[in-house]
């Protein structure tokens, strides 16, 4: 691990699914960690951590106020850009280098290299989902909504060409004296999103801002990002009320019995099938779904 304080940060507002899911990846993040890092975890319930975690060290919950959290949200009004506020919070507070984490993510391998890199001055993303302009039916359609409007923010003047890589926000790291301007990719997503209202928007600013400055190191090599399946949000839920103040351990194996990785994995291989062909597997009920003793757990609710 880096000598520079390195701190790791989960956001988890809002929602009893969220903290499920933060939860199962902070506990796969300690099971590949050699030496752990801080961990902060931005919240509106710290009790419902520490009643499944208690009082382990090297946990942080910061304290932040209901305005703060509104504040965060920026002019557009997005839940998408509280993790900009959580990362300019953690840069003020806890000085270091710092890797912002989504909930809906699986630990694979310790992340110090990725620390090492951002000490080093360089910026992590989750993973380059492809040039906007080829990406999906999404991309494509921001691509040209987007093409041919330029974003002023102070004397830096961004926009989107058929160059123009869009990388996953799950994972974002950088030093705490990058996050000082931090303010400038609010400002740039605040455009984007008066530009065309797409939630993508939050994770083009964040593509935009580091791009303009170096190459982005892609995270996904150590962690997955299930960002795709939101139908495991009740199953995880569900297994986080039955194990608060219970076995941290049985907690994670029973998560882990739900083989969120794989689905995901799958999940993904059907998107990327023609859309011609998910329209005729989904015509004679073969489309994708919650599979065997997972969507019988899920019916349950």
């Amino acid at each position: 691990m880096p000598e520079v304080p390195c701190s790791l940060i989960y956001l988890a507002y809002g929602s009893k699914e969220l903290h499920a899911e933060a939860l199962y990846s902070l506990l796969s993040y300690y099971k590949v960690a050699h030496k752990a890092a801080q961990v902060l975890i931005y919240t509106d319930s710290p009790a419902a951590f520490r009643q499944v975690l208690g009082a382990r060290n090297g946990v942080v919950y910061p304290a932040v106020s209901f305005a703060q959290w509104q504040n965060w949200r920026g002019s557009s009004n997005k839940v998408y850009l509280l993790k900009i506020g959580v990362l300019g919070h953690a840069a003020q507070h806890y000085p270091g280098n710092l890797l912002f984490v989504d909930t809906d993510t699986i630990w694979q391998a310790d992340p110090e290299p990725l620390f090492r890199q951002v000490q080093q001055g360089k910026y992590v993303m989750h993973v380059s989902e492809d040039r906007l302009a080829a990406g999906n039916l999404l991309s494509r359609k921001v691509y040209r909504h987007l093409k041919g409007h330029v974003f002023p923010v102070g004397t830096q003047r961004y926009f989107v060409d058929e160059r123009t890589i869009l990388y996953n926000s799950g994972v974002i790291g950088m030093t705490f004296v990058a996050a000082e301007r931090l303010p400038e990719v609010v400002d740039l997503a605040d455009q984007l999103y008066a530009t065309y209202n797409k939630h993508i928007m939050e994770q083009l600013a964040f593509s935009l801002w580091f791009g303009a400055d170096r190459a982005v190191v892609e995270a996904a090599p150590y962690v997955v990002h299930y960002w795709n399946l939101k139908a495991a949000r009740p199953l995880l839920a569900r297994v986080f009320r039955q194990h608060a103040g219970q076995s941290l351990e049985e907690f994670y194996d029973r998560v882990t019995d739900l083989n969120i990785k794989e689905l995901h994995e799958t999940e993904m291989r059907y998107r990327s099938l023609p859309s011609w062909r998910r329209t005729l597997l989904k015509i004679v009920g073969r489309g994708w779904q919650m599979p065997g003793a997972v969507a019988t757990e899920q019916a349950k609710f």
